[in-house]
């Protein structure tokens, strides 16, 4: 089913009208997410350059797609996650996931199941924070040397370091908000992903393959910009590390799961209903919400952080007391 589904996604992604959440939604996602970061972050990151490119990397991860078998089955799994209806991925509570995805794999192993059959979307999310916030970290440095190394031969140095920083902040976020996009997608977080499946259905929720109608087509004709900019929730400082950041905000969208299959049940996905597009757009919300507080957090985290090798903390450097020119140039 899985392998049918993704099989399917990738064919989805060559035509612009039947995609949402992997085109329109995710683009809105991110676009909506950039233009609301607050003053306290660089200027570069909340530019309309950042914005505009943010809204466009973010279905770059569903655009390659295809790319090969070898491609596809190492980074599809990495866009969804098999929770069950008792909150574990197979056996495994999403809130308290090994940090690693070997060791998550082990986890799963033991049940007789791989992350490449259930899933590692909470690793791409945590993985492109981490890496987001490494990022911020070397610019912090890049911009402090570019007015403050001692000569003028490293401040040239530092200066064109910080311009080739923005273009890897602003590419590694973009392409990681389709991952934070996917998270506040229910059926991306869930063993009931397209149509109930064969578990108990006292409800006598659709069999039906509502994947891409929910998520594609439903989104693309009837969600805006203006609309989720309404819906997303104030930043939100949840004063935690992202792997428990991670788990909630992916236990929020399971918990939605049932609603979503109860509302398709009653309205269906195939004309607009007030009912689902509310329900649409605070999901869309919620990602774009949950997108801008994790780039905030990023920026925070960047500045506990150390850089160059061997690795100085950019606090220190910050403060003058250390010189990281030459572990920086290793």
């Amino acid at each position: 089913m899985r392998k049918v589904l993704m099989g399917s996604v990738a064919a989805i992604v060559l035509s612009s009208a039947a995609m949402g959440w992997g085109a329109d939604g995710h683009r809105m996602i991110s676009t909506v997410a950039v233009q609301s970061l607050p003053d306290e972050l660089p200027a570069f990151v909340r530019s309309p350059a950042a914005v505009e490119e943010a809204g466009y990397l973010a279905p770059e991860a569903d655009r390659v797609k295809g790319a090969g078998r070898s491609f596809d089955e190492e980074n599809s799994p990495g866009h969804f996650a098999d929770v069950g209806d008792d909150g574990t991925i197979s056996g495994v509570p999403l809130a308290k996931l090994p940090v690693s995805r070997e060791q998550y794999d082990e986890a799963l192993n033991k049940g007789g199941t791989t992350q490449y059959k259930q899933g590692y979307l909470p690793y791409s999310i945590q993985q492109g924070f981490q890496r987001l916030a490494k990022d911020f970290a070397y610019w912090r440095v890049a911009a402090w040397g570019e007015t403050n190394a001692k000569t003028p031969e490293a401040r040239a140095w530092y200066a064109k370091d910080r311009v080739m920083r923005e273009k890897i902040v602003l590419h590694d976020l973009g392409t990681w908000s389709h991952y934070v996009g996917d998270g506040s997608q229910p059926l991306h977080v869930t063993v009931h992903f397209n149509g109930w499946g064969k578990y108990p259905n006292p409800d006598g929720f659709t069999e039906a393959k509502i994947h891409s109608p929910f998520e594609s087509s439903y989104v693309h004709g009837n969600i805006t910009e203006k609309d989720i900019a309404k819906a997303m929730p104030a930043v939100r400082d949840c004063k935690c590390e992202i792997w428990t950041r991670t788990a909630d905000y992916l236990a929020a969208s399971e918990s939605e799961v049932v609603p979503l299959y109860r509302l398709e049940k009653k309205v269906g996905l195939t004309k607009h209903s007030p009912e689902m597009n509310a329900f649409v757009t605070k999901e869309l919300g919620r990602g774009a919400a949950e997108l801008r507080d994790m780039v905030i957090d990023a920026w925070h985290k960047s500045a506990e952080m150390s850089v160059g090798y061997p690795e100085k903390k950019v606090a220190d450097i910050l403060a003058g007391t250390v010189d990281p020119t030459e572990s920086l140039s290793q």
